[in-house]
């Protein structure tokens, strides 16, 4: 009698919120895809458990927007082969999401290694615990640097609101997306083609003052031959870059902060 009483109340429970319960199952997926893929939190020494944790927040957060009238595997006559195919395109569409709003902050990230190198730093290896691999010494400062000022300037904000346009232009049930007629391809291809120019660009200070150390060298290296110039290097042009990124500090952020707010629309 009991194991019946609870069939019958399981039952009542699956026919009044089983839509909801399939819409919330495809929202966390797409919230996890983004979660692994998206800036901040894919990093890889944040806990799975921290970004499962993630898609349960984001998805009790625009929970409101699930179509409470579509059938789904666990409504009546819900069917089992296209919810399967709808939850692998929220998993696609959430790490494209995710993977668009990381390729922005790829240019500051670039940066660092632009001037790891000019600074004559590139062979100053260390581990990053985020990636699990040898970095460059400079790498890490700019990107913490870089998800401070994304945070400062509102990005989480950004992302949650990407995240909800995201449930109107990618429906949570949609088999068939346009990926091409919605995503603009070329806005894709600049922002990946440019890392390496914005990355020049908010660094370009050290890279002038470097070039002229090295041609300063170079004079130096022809009039006077005994002097060793090459040891001289490895010191002078370290402390010169640091020296410089110190003082241009305020206009590194300042050309980071104009970068984020020219690609925020994509949020």
């Amino acid at each position: 009698m009991h194991f019946d009483a609870a069939m019958q109340s399981f039952a009542l429970i699956h026919k009044q919120y089983g839509p909801v319960l399939d819409g919330a199952l495809l929202m966390f997926f797409r919230m996890l895809a983004f979660a692994t893929t998206g800036p901040i939190f894919n990093r890889k020494n944040i806990p799975i458990l921290i970004k499962i944790s993630v898609a349960f927040f984001l998805t009790g957060t625009l929970a409101w927007m699930i179509p409470p009238d579509t059938q789904g595997p666990l409504s009546p006559a819900g069917q089992y082969a296209p919810y399967l195919l709808q939850l692998v395109m929220n998993i696609v569409v959430g790490a494209l999401i995710g993977f668009i709003a990381d390729m922005i902050l790829q240019a500051a990230y670039a940066a660092g290694n632009i001037m790891n190198n000019q600074v004559g730093l590139s062979s100053a290896m260390m581990m990053d615990p985020s990636s699990n691999k040898q970095t460059m010494l400079l790498e890490m400062p700019f990107s913490y640097i870089t998800i401070l000022v994304f945070i400062y300037m509102g990005g989480i904000h950004w992302m949650v609101s990407a995240l909800k346009r995201s449930l109107d232009v990618f429906p949570l049930y949609a088999i068939e997306q346009p990926i091409t007629k919605i995503i603009d391809l070329a806005y894709l291809i600049d922002i990946s083609g440019n890392v390496l120019l914005v990355g020049v660009q908010l660094v370009s200070p050290i890279i002038v003052v470097t070039m002229a150390v090295d041609i300063m060298l170079g004079i130096v290296n022809r009039t006077a031959q005994q002097m060793p110039v090459f040891q001289l290097s490895f010191a002078l042009k370290p402390s010169i870059g640091i020296a410089i990124m110190w003082i241009t500090l305020s206009t590194f952020l300042q050309s980071l902060s104009n970068y984020l707010n020219d690609h925020a629309h994509i949020f």
